[in-house]
């Protein structure tokens, strides 16, 4: 989907959930969700990643203080959906594991700021079993279980 299609989409699911006496429906969230994860991905993809071989944890640490203000923006805009009744159970887990994510990307970038292999090894761990990209599939969330939220992994 292209990013002018997603802007209309959110645009348009916005503009409807503004309007007054309107509840959002499971649709509606869909579209804002899927919008969210592609501006998330947008902006990780227009960074260039870290390297390798020496020196890849300072690399990593710095890739990662660019990465984190993506990840936050994307975990408190998807706290901020609203909560349809179909299926609110499975939107509430993914919710909590994308917050999970954001607390998970976080020890991932204090661990490199340190320089300690074994806890980057534990975050980055943490991070592959979480569990947004299974969630998101459940839900319906096309964008965010093909991008694994900011698809940074």
């Amino acid at each position: 989907m292209s990013a002018r299609a997603l802007a209309v989409i959110l645009a348009g699911s916005i503009a409807a959930t503004a309007c007054g006496g309107h509840t959002a429906t499971k649709q509606d969230v869909i579209a804002r969700a899927n919008a969210i994860c592609f501006t998330a991905l947008q902006a990780v993809r227009s960074l260039s990643p870290p390297t390798t071989g020496t020196g890849a944890l300072a690399s990593l640490s710095a890739y990662l203080h660019k990465v984190v203000p993506i990840v936050a923006r994307e975990a408190a805009d998807t706290r901020a959906l609203p909560r349809p009744s179909p299926d609110r159970a499975v939107l509430n887990r993914y919710v909590a594991a994308v917050s999970a994510a954001e607390t998970e990307y976080r020890a991932l970038a204090s661990a490199a700021a340190r320089g300690d292999h074994a806890a980057v090894a534990q975050a980055l761990s943490a991070l592959h079993g979480n569990a947004a990209t299974a969630l998101a599939t459940e839900y319906g969330l096309s964008q965010c279980a093909a991008s694994a939220g900011t698809g940074v992994s």
